[in-house]
């Protein structure tokens, strides 16, 4: 009855109402098959970040118009329990001014997250730190970039101005507030909040484009062993060639702050006691890390095969480089376009991280540690 009634109540809306609402999404899976060092391998059914979303307009006049945008996390595989809120994901309200730019205030992408389009590829990356049982496969989603673009995030507690482009650039600011500054001072003697502080930049000639963006934590939060008056900051470059059915993209990041799993510093690097960097996480140690990724697809009609090679090189902790602390990932794959919003593929990837690595101590001490994931995928954008 309640179901008959919501619907009754939405045809009987004015069009007018209901004119600026834009409902947009993408239900994505894959069959897949996880092989980890050391665990047993596993079959999946994967939801490979299906979202429902809801966007719209209204017009202020002079050339200045209300912008917002709610968006969902939904998993296929029914494993989303209480991930699956309204609005657990990109959720924002504005202003666009045109010429002038826009400014937005909510839950918002860093720029990195915008840029990294040399991960062209449909996945679920989980890449933990601390398994509860260590014996259950949960490393797996080897068939994408997820090491590579794992710094790439939705800020909370965020306000983000971006600004038209003019003869092919663009740029924008960013300002995630911590919301947590202390009445008087933290043990370690810090009175910061844990906030953070973007920067994004763009330019596009033809079919080249580039793309830099920095980002610096301060005083990040829910450290172990490390002091709080630190900061942790990350450098994103990346340059795309898009042209008819070509793409080539290539990008290099280097970040103090951040291990290999980390989204934000120091949250899944060295986080418990059992490993850390002289008594340090990822920002105690200001762990340093650079990684370069490489990608290209083709088409051939509906068919567009891909590939993408990355790779970390040794890390180095309070100054010091750390031997065998690498990865190494390729993947390859061909999609096959069933229409213009519905895609069926298959990938195959690996990764390899080096025996010293966070992730390799954990479930692997003393030896590397390798995830393959062979990923029968489909997608359908609506």
């Amino acid at each position: 009855m309640n179901k008959k009634l919501i619907a009754v109540a939405l045809a009987a809306l004015p069009v007018a109402a209901m004119a600026d609402v834009t409902i947009y999404g993408t239900m994505a899976g894959s069959l897949q098959h996880d092989t980890v060092s050391n665990q047993a391998s596993q079959n999946r059914v994967e939801d490979d970040t299906s979202i429902i979303g809801f966007k719209g307009t209204e017009d202020l006049g002079n050339g200045l118009k209300t912008i917002w945008q709610i968006e969902n996390r939904l998993h296929l595989d029914g494993t989303g329990g209480t991930n699956d809120t309204l609005a657990s994901r990109q959720t924002w309200v504005g202003l666009d001014g045109g010429n002038l730019g826009q400014v937005r205030l909510g839950r918002i992408n860093n720029f990195q997250n915008d840029q990294d389009n040399v991960d062209q590829w449909q996945y679920n990356s989980e890449f933990y730190y601390n398994s509860p049982a260590k014996t259950d496969g949960q490393m797996s989603g080897a068939n994408g970039l997820g090491i590579f673009t794992n710094t790439g995030a939705r800020l909370k507690n965020s306000v983000r101005y971006d600004s038209a482009t003019f003869a092919g650039f663009s740029g924008g600011l960013m300002y995630s507030f911590g919301e947590n500054k202390p009445k008087g001072s933290n043990a370690d003697g810090s009175t910061s909040a844990s906030d953070i502080a973007g920067l994004g930049l763009n330019y596009t000639y033809g079919p080249v484009s580039g793309h830099y963006s920095y980002q610096k934590e301060f005083n990040p939060a829910s450290q172990v062993g490390a002091n709080r008056n630190q900061t942790a900051s990350k450098h994103y470059l990346e340059v795309d060639l898009n042209q008819d059915n070509l793409f080539v993209g290539a990008a290099y990041a280097y970040a103090t702050g951040y291990d290999w799993q980390d989204t934000l510093a120091g949250d899944n690097g060295g986080t418990t006691a059992s490993y850390t960097w002289n008594g340090n996480n990822s920002v105690g140690a200001q762990l340093k890390t650079r990684q370069a990724a490489l990608s290209a697809a083709y088409a051939f009609g509906p068919i567009k095969p891909k590939i993408t090679f990355a790779k970390g090189w040794d890390e180095s902790a309070n100054g010091n480089s750390i031997s065998n602390s690498g990865y190494e990932q390729y993947v390859l794959g061909v999609d096959y376009a069933l229409s213009k919003r519905t895609t069926a593929g298959v990938a195959y990837g690996r990764i390899k991280f080096d025996k010293n690595t966070a992730l390799a101590q954990e479930w692997n001490a003393g030896s590397d540690v390798t995830v393959k994931t062979l990923a029968f995928t489909f997608a359908h954008n609506f």
